[in-house]
Parts: C-alpha cells; sequence; structure tokens
C-alpha cells in the first residue's frame, strides 16, 4: 500500500461530515454535482468530501489557492494564519498539492459544531487579511466540500501531508479548544450581526441576549457562566497600551478598537467597566484611538461595547465548556466515549426489549435512551468509566427527536423507577442546574451481542418521527441499513407481532420512505429529510428553542429575584477570583437548601398581564409593541 493509499484511508473518513465524495472530471473540469459512496480504495482522481452534514460542521477547512498567486505567497498566507489560529487554541493539519496550494484543516470540538452563518463573518474577516485563501468551501452547505490528504491532484501526484500520519490522527482525536472561532473572529476585531432575519430568528436571538447578559443600562454584562478566564492576546494588550497597529490583524484601527472591547466583554465587563479601565495607563492607545477618531469618545464607545455584547451573546455557547473532563480518567478520547456509550446504549435497548416487549411505552423509551447516550457524549463525563450527564426534559425532547417534553419527563420518571434500569439519578437538580444522571450497566440475562452494539447509534433521533411516529422507527432502519429484505425478517428483528408489522409497514410504505414488493422490502425514493422538509420541521424546531428560552428565562428571572438580588461583577485582570453574586447557587448542603425552599416555594405565579399578552399574540396575531413610558 502507498503512502497516498494510506493517508486516504485514515484521514478521509476523519475529515469527511458524510460518508461520501465528488470526482473531479476531466471532461468538464469540475467536481461532479452529485455525490457517490466513500471508498476505503484511493480513487484514481481528485476526490472531495463534504464538510457538512445536515447543515453543521465541525470543521474550519481552509482553501489557499495558488491559481492566480505564487506558492511563496500562499506558503506565507498560511504560516501567518496558522499563528493565529494556534493562539486561539486551535489544532491544525496541513496539506500541499503539486500545484502549490495549500490546506489547513482545523478540527473543530465535537460539541460546538457550527453553521454557515456562524463562520461567514471569519472567513470575510481572513479573506480581507489572506489574498491566497479561498472562501467558497466553507460558505457551501450543499456543495462545501475539500480534498483531504492522500487524495490526486488535478496537475498529477498527490496531496502530500505536512508532518506525520500520527500527528494528523492526533489533532482529529484530541480537536482544537472551544470556541476557536469566535476566539478568531472576536482578534481579527470582527463584531457583526446578520442584517436580515426571520421573525423567528429575530425572536431567538433577543430572548438568547436575555438568557446570556445580565445587568441592566452601563452594568450590562456577559453571564458569568461565559465568561472567557484567559489573559488577553499580546498584540490586543500592546494596542490597547500603545496604540501601536498591528497591520496583519488589524488592517485599520477601527478592528482593533473593537478587537480590545470584545476581549474585555469576553471578560466580563460591562461599558461602565470599560469607561473605568480606558482611562488607566494599560489603556492608553485605545483611549487615543477614540479620541483622535470620534468627536463624542463616550458615544462610539458605548455603540462599540452594545456590539460587542450582542455579539458575545450570540457566539456565548462556543465558549462554554458545559461539563469539565473527569480528573480520574483525564477525560479520555472521543472515540473512548463513543465506543462506552455504544455499548452502554446496546445494552439499555436490550433490557428495553426485554422489559417493554409488547407495550406502548418501548418505541419511547428506546428513543429517550438514545437520546441521553448523544446527549452525554456531547456534553458528559466520564466518571470511573460510566457516563455521566445533566440534562433537562425540555433539552432531551430535542435529541429525542422532538418529542413531547411531558412524555420524554414520563419516560425518565419509567426509567428512574424501574428496577434494574440503565438509567440512575445521582444528583436532583437545583437552580440552573439539571437533574444528573448515571448510564449504568442494566441488569440483563447476558449481554448484547457484536450485531447489536454495531447497531447502536449514538446520535439523535430524526425529528421526522415526530410526525411518523416512533413505532416505525425500527423498522426503517432495519431496511435503511441492510439488515433485512423481507416481511418475515423485518417483524423478527424489530421484534413486532404481524398485525402490528403490517400497519407499520404500510404507513412507511404510504411516506414513501419503503418500498414493498411482495414479501420483499428495499428503501423508498424519500428520505427522513424529505418528510422533516414537507412538515416544516426545522420552523417546529426553531419555535420550541424560542419556547424553552423563554421558560428558563423566567424561572431565571424569579431564580435570581427570590435568592440572589441584582447581580454585581468587578472587570479585573484576573477574573477568576471576582465575586459574582449571580452566579449559579453552590452544590453541596446550600444546593440542597436552595432545592428544598424552591420545592416550599414553588414556581413563579404567572403574570396575568403576560398571560394576557401571550393570549393576544397566539390566538389573535397581535403584534406587542413594549415601551418605557
Amino acid at each position: 500500500m502507498s503512502t497516498s493509499d494510506l493517508i486516504w484511508r485514515r484521514l478521509s473518513p476523519l475529515v469527511a461530515a458524510r460518508r461520501s465524495m465528488r470526482l473531479w472530471s476531466p471532461v468538464t473540469g469540475e467536481f461532479a454535482d452529485e455525490g457517490q459512496s466513500w471508498t476505503k480504495r484511493l480513487p484514481a482522481v481528485p476526490a472531495a468530501v463534504p464538510i457538512y452534514r445536515r447543515g453543521r460542521t465541525c470543521l474550519l477547512a481552509l482553501d489557499f489557492d495558488a491559481k492566480h498567486h505564487t506558492g511563496e505567497q500562499v506558503d506565507a498566507d498560511v504560516e501567518r494564519v496558522l499563528v493565529w489560529l494556534h493562539q486561539c487554541g486551535a489544532r491544525t493539519v496541513t496539506d500541499r498539492s503539486t500545484s502549490g496550494g495549500r490546506h489547513v484543516l482545523v478540527p473543530l470540538a465535537t460539541n460546538s459544531s457550527l453553521r454557515v452563518d456562524d463562520v461567514k463573518v471569519l472567513m470575510e474577516l481572513l479573506a480581507a487579511r489572506l489574498m491566497t485563501l479561498d472562501r467558497s468551501p466553507m460558505l457551501g452547505v450543499e456543495q462545501g466540500c475539500i480534498t483531504p490528504p492522500g487524495s490526486p491532484c488535478r496537475e498529477g501526484g498527490f496531496r502530500r501531508l505536512d508532518g506525520t500520519l500520527d500527528d494528523a490522527i492526533d489533532a482529529f482525536t484530541v480537536r482544537s479548544d472551544r470556541g476557536v472561532v469566535a476566539r478568531l473572529t472576536a482578534l481579527l476585531g470582527g463584531v457583526t450581526t446578520p442584517r436580515h432575519r426571520t421573525a423567528v430568528a429575530a425572536v431567538a436571538a433577543s430572548l438568547t441576549q436575555d438568557e446570556r447578559l445580565v445587568g441592566v443600562g452601563r452594568g450590562r454584562r456577559l453571564d458569568p457562566r461565559f465568561h472567557r478566564t484567559t489573559p488577553f492576546p499580546e498584540a490586543v494588550e500592546t494596542y490597547a497600551a500603545t496604540g501601536k497597529l498591528n497591520r496583519a490583524l488589524w488592517p485599520t484601527p477601527s478592528e482593533a478598537r473593537q478587537s480590545v472591547i470584545s476581549h474585555a466583554v469576553l471578560r466580563g465587563a460591562s461599558a461602565a467597566d470599560i469607561e473605568k479601565a480606558i482611562a488607566t495607563k494599560e489603556w492608553a492607545g485605545v483611549r487615543r484611538a477614540y479620541t483622535e477618531k470620534y468627536r463624542d469618545p463616550a458615544v462610539a464607545l458605548r455603540r462599540d461595547v452594545e456590539k460587542a455584547l450582542t455579539w458575545a451573546a450570540g457566539t456565548a455557547h462556543q465558549f462554554h465548556q458545559l461539563t469539565h473532563k473527569n480528573k480520574l480518567t483525564g477525560g479520555g478520547t472521543s472515540f473512548l466515549k463513543d465506543r462506552i456509550r455504544r455499548k452502554w446504549l446496546a445494552h439499555a435497548q436490550l433490557w428495553i426489549d426485554s422489559e417493554f416487549l409488547g407495550t406502548r411505552q418501548r418505541p419511547v423509551l428506546l428513543a429517550v435512551v438514545q437520546a441521553l447516550a448523544y446527549t452525554s457524549a456531547l456534553a458528559g463525563d466520564l466518571v470511573e468509566g460510566v457516563p455521566v450527564v445533566a440534562v433537562g426534559g425540555r433539552s432531551l425532547s430535542h435529541s429525542a427527536g422532538l418529542m413531547s417534553e411531558s412524555t420524554v419527563w414520563s419516560a425518565l420518571r419509567v426509567l428512574r423507577e424501574t428496577p434494574g434500569s440503565p438509567l440512575l439519578l445521582v444528583a436532583r437538580g437545583a437552580g440552573r442546574e439539571a437533574d444528573r444522571y448515571a448510564l449504568t450497566t442494566p441488569a440483563t440475562t447476558g449481554g448484547p451481542g457484536r450485531a447489536r452494539v454495531e447497531r447502536a447509534r449514538v446520535e439523535p433521533v430524526h425529528p421526522a418521527w415526530s410526525v411518523l411516529g416512533l413505532r416505525g422507527r425500527m423498522v426503517y432502519e432495519l431496511v435503511a441499513a441492510g439488515l433485512a429484505t423481507n416481511v418475515d425478517d423485518v417483524f423478527a428483528g424489530a421484534m413486532l407481532r404481524p398485525s402490528n408489522g403490517y400497519a407499520i409497514l404500510a404507513a412507511l410504505t404510504a411516506a414513501g420512505l419503503i418500498e414493498r414488493n411482495g414479501a420483499t422490502l428495499s428503501i423508498g425514493s424519500r428520505t427522513l429529510d424529505d418528510v422533516a422538509a414537507a412538515h416544516g420541521l426545522e420552523t417546529v424546531a426553531a419555535e420550541r428553542i424560542v419556547r424553552h428560552r423563554a421558560e428558563r428565562l423566567v424561572w431565571q428571572v424569579w431564580l435570581e429575584n427570590r435568592f440572589y438580588g441584582p447581580a454585581v461583577a468587578l472587570f479585573m485582570k484576573d477574573p477568576v477570583n471576582v465575586p459574582i453574586s449571580g452566579a449559579p447557587p453552590p452544590r453541596g448542603e446550600e444546593s440542597e437548601t436552595l432545592w428544598a425552599a424552591m420545592l416550599a416555594a414553588g414556581p413563579p405565579k404567572p403574570d396575568p398581564v403576560l398571560e394576557a399578552m401571550e393570549l393576544l399574540s397566539d390566538q389573535l396575531g397581535a403584534v406587542i409593541v413594549c415601551s418605557d413610558s
């Protein structure tokens, strides 16, 4: 096996968001519009793999093109961007083609996938500073693709990996720190928000700000949960003190000023804090930049702070570390976590099939344990090899295929209370903290076989099943995976009685998901994505997110008013030691005291004014306009 064959076989599946590829045609000189299945065998022509899956990506792929530039210019741009990326906590893999072009691949944290809108501003900032960068691969959800290391080149030869294969695999296994894209955007001084939003997106953005910002007026700041605790980058600190402009980072002083303000906001500063800081010698350079540029520097400063706060609230989720790595295990690798959770999911499915066979609860419980496995992989810990995750019913409803919240809560109750269950409640939630569960090995007679473990998928349940009904999910997955091709095999694999099985087959056939020719079954012409699009489930999911944020906001406001009082924070160089009165409640005895008090007080009483406004909006379509007067 050649070196290029080995690199392709080992790296291309790590780069690809989906197991497909597009081949380059020497006739048209372009990549084919239609993709084909990925193969281990190295293609004879250049092959590009997709960057996005379901509109999201965990890879930042930077394509530096030598077609209209020299190889020296490409190398200079690559070296420059690598310095910036490494400052922001990125792990990188680079390669080069025979033409002199190069790729920089940045594996992002697996639990912080991004959309095109999340990277668009960064790509514009980089393109303005790096003349050889081609933005198009990262800006196409459907057609966005990149040729991985080892792939053949158009000019002949193969893409050569910089560094060793082991180092590249390690980069894709360990991956980058959270928030690389947001940190690099802040470093380059690019803080913008979309100009045109749908109504749902606008409301969601507004609720996001309310949820992630605390305080009012000049005291408004980022919630302490999202504060960065690292020092300012050296270039930003230098500009703040001296006004010395790093032209490689910032083409004009405007980006430099905004970069300083953004880094301060990310570390918990409010407008009032920044106004005090700008009067010190440590910020003499940025103070001079404002006074020389604007007739009213104070107004310009407040505008830039407000812009930074809006941006920080929208990107805070990229920074927020939901959990900490287990100190006993060192956190492990993503491969180890997936293997452990896949085995747990197979055990849990076997237990449910044993305990709830023939009941209506079975398909619901199977969906909930899959959602738990996925959520645990996304934001959980490993404690002595046991997955542990803190999650609420609202959050779980999204990964359970848009299941109703009440159904999720009922399923969790059944799983908690049934003897031998694979789910153990280890800590009851208090304040903003959700219930914490351990995913334990259930009591079953014999473990799952290898085939069942391989079938277990640690991924969210497709939302289309909220329309189709969960009871048909196993039938469809058996046929789609090629594990069953006739009626008898499907009924046996899904453990269905014939009466129920034929009803499910009829429903799936009518939906176009399965084709039936006598007793033979095959995959249909429609996909689950087609069903979801036809029923507008993307909008349904977005509206549910908005509602959940609103409900959390009401609950958090009630908590703060009852237990914390107004949030007070100081902007200091060591934000770790700043006392925050609005911080989440402590654990231990104080947490139990808070829990008991919350149970005694009950949920917040409904506000009749808000209820009336909501009724007018929901039933009559009224637009509510609020004013301060």
